[in-house]
């Protein structure tokens, strides 16, 4: 039986000795070390342990001081060595574990392990998110409605898109390098194609995902009447779909607009493949299992997919958590009232089987299935080759790549794409295996 539990501890108090907003949240692929961001200018790690019974521990280890207001997001890149985190300031910091014992501390007199690697600026106001990418490039978006990649290693900006209206409020890597998707209250979504060497040149505007208007059985994105400053989209593990989460849809004119996320298939951005509804406040985030899952031997006939194996995520609303699983047509998991005030975040345990959901209301969730109540893992050597090397515990394992990116100067695109929004049907077709 899925278990579900509300950490009661102060995660982030601050001066204020009361706990303020939890942000943001990611566990570490290869120590299981949670990060957690909050409206305290702190991001503090944490152990997080389970007995046999599921009954979660946690335990503080480490606070890292360096932001001059509120972080908003937090992520390990895929290896762990680093930890990238977006502040209210604008500034992005990239932070590395010290190799040498140290005598630094904290701005609480605590001894400190991590510290800050590269500050990286160039956006003139609040950074939302983040999200790593191929050869330790980074994403990040902005209130000042742009998105800038990165090259971590030396802390050049490659390229500045700034083909959104309004608040960039979230963006997701492709985990095959080839795209990137942001987000935004303009109600559109932005899928940029990536070059082999990320340039300004080689940047291209692949698709605009459109504002819909609401015609009869159609789907759109709410704009910025929505009470959220996160649109965390994500793409699946192997890359094949991703979901765009404060999503809309509508039967028919008559019938009032129902919240959901938006489904796409790799290659297909036109219109959505699928739409998952949700409850009566709008998606903010959606995280996937770093871990695929064994087909089981019957499943439901109208699967809408073509896998080899199971994935499974969680798309948070404002107030619930919904697991999905692609081999069921319903979702396996809902969990509501958990919390008092807005989710914002949320991540999966290395062994995906513990998910951290944190709120605004300064408190984070665990939600714990049991060994086997997910089905069986799939293992490493039975994983599909293509995608094999896509596993988080393998991206975890690989050596740093070679430094040598080639680094453009932080140039803004000559043009904006701006398109007048049009009606786009709800187009379902299957989620296939990527062809090779």
């Amino acid at each position: 039986m899925v278990r579900v539990k509300t950490i009661e501890i102060r995660w982030h108090a601050g001066d204020e000795k009361t706990n303020q907003p939890i942000l943001s949240c990611d566990f570490n692929p290869r120590t299981g070390i949670l990060a957690t961001a909050g409206a305290d200018r702190e991001i503090k790690l944490w152990s997080v342990d389970a007995d046999a019974n599921r009954e979660i521990s946690v335990t503080h280890s480490e606070t890292l001081t360096g932001h001059a207001r509120a972080v908003n997001c937090a992520r390990w890149n895929t290896r762990g060595d680093m930890l990238a985190s977006a502040g209210d300031a604008g500034e992005v910091l990239v932070w590395r574990r010290t190799e040498e014992a140290s005598t630094s501390t904290n701005a609480h007199g605590d001894a400190v392990t991590w510290k800050p690697a590269r500050t990286l600026r160039g956006h003139l106001d609040d950074a939302l998110d983040v999200s790593w990418g191929p050869n330790e490039t980074l994403a990040s978006a902005s209130v000042d409605n742009t998105t800038i990649l990165w090259n971590v290693e030396s802390g050049s900006g490659l390229v500045k898109l700034q083909e959104h209206s309004h608040y960039v409020q979230g963006v997701a890597f492709d985990p095959r390098g080839e795209y990137v998707v942001s987000q935004s209250p303009d109600r559109t979504a932005r899928v940029y194609t990536l070059g082999e060497r990320i340039t300004s040149k080689s940047v291209k505007h692949a698709k605009m995902i459109k504002t819909l208007e609401d015609p009869s059985g159609c789907a759109s994105m709410r704009d910025d009447s929505m009470t959220s400053f996160f649109r965390r989209p994500a793409w699946s593990l192997d890359g094949s779909f991703f979901v765009l989460p404060a999503g809309m849809f509508k039967r028919s004119s008559a019938e009032r607009s129902l919240n959901t996320s938006l489904v796409f298939a790799r290659h297909n951005f036109n219109v959505p493949a699928m739409h998952l509804p949700g409850g009566e406040t709008p998606s903010v985030c959606v995280r996937f299992n770093p871990v695929l899952f064994v087909k089981r031997e019957r499943q439901c006939e109208h699967v809408p997919t073509d896998l080899a194996y199971r994935i499974v995520f969680a798309i948070c609303s404002q107030d619930s958590v919904t697991v999905y699983d692609t081999s069921e047509s319903e979702p396996i998991v809902h969990v509501s009232g958990i919390h008092c005030t807005s989710i914002t975040d949320a991540s999966w345990h290395p062994d995906g089987h513990t998910l951290v959901v944190t709120s605004t209301d300064g408190f984070a969730s665990v939600v714990a299935f049991r060994k086997g109540e997910l089905g069986a893992v799939m293992l490493e050597a039975d994983v599909p080759e293509d995608v094999r090397s896509l596993l988080p515990s393998v991206r975890a394992r690989q050596k740093p790549p070679s430094s040598e990116m080639q680094c453009a100067p932080l140039v803004p695109r000559a043009e904006t794409v701006k398109t007048k929004a049009v009606p786009v049907r709800v187009a379902p077709v299957r989620i296939a295996p990527i062809p090779m």
